[in-house]
């Protein structure tokens, strides 16, 4: 059975990730470290990095009722179904399995 997951990001997870990111300043206002906070979150918001967004879903339709959802809860982008891989590649000349996250297309 195959695990299906949600990547890209949403504008309430790039915040998360900005807050996560963005340690207040010692004497900072409030005002002052949600203005950093904003200016963190502009620049993930207009990268190209992708975060998984989602719990492992069981089937494809269920991951695409959670990009319905998210597109109508604000601003997202790159949202795409991924599935685990399994491939071989060689570290210090042994082969060892690695798991990638590959795009999942029907």
């Amino acid at each position: 059975m195959s695990t299906f997951r949600v990547y890209g990001m949403t504008e309430c997870k790039a915040l998360q990730l900005a807050r996560a990111s963005t340690p207040p300043k010692p004497g900072e206002s409030v005002s002052e470290y949600e203005e950093r906070v904003l200016e963190r979150f502009n620049v993930i918001m207009e990268s190209k990095r992708k975060v998984p967004l989602s719990a492992p879903f069981d089937a494809p339709q269920y991951a695409k009722q959670f990009i319905e959802i998210a597109k109508r809860s604000g601003r997202a982008r790159d949202l795409r179904i991924m599935f685990p891989k399994k491939v071989q590649v060689m570290k210090r000349n042994k082969p060892v399995t690695q798991t990638v996250w590959q795009e999942y297309t029907q």
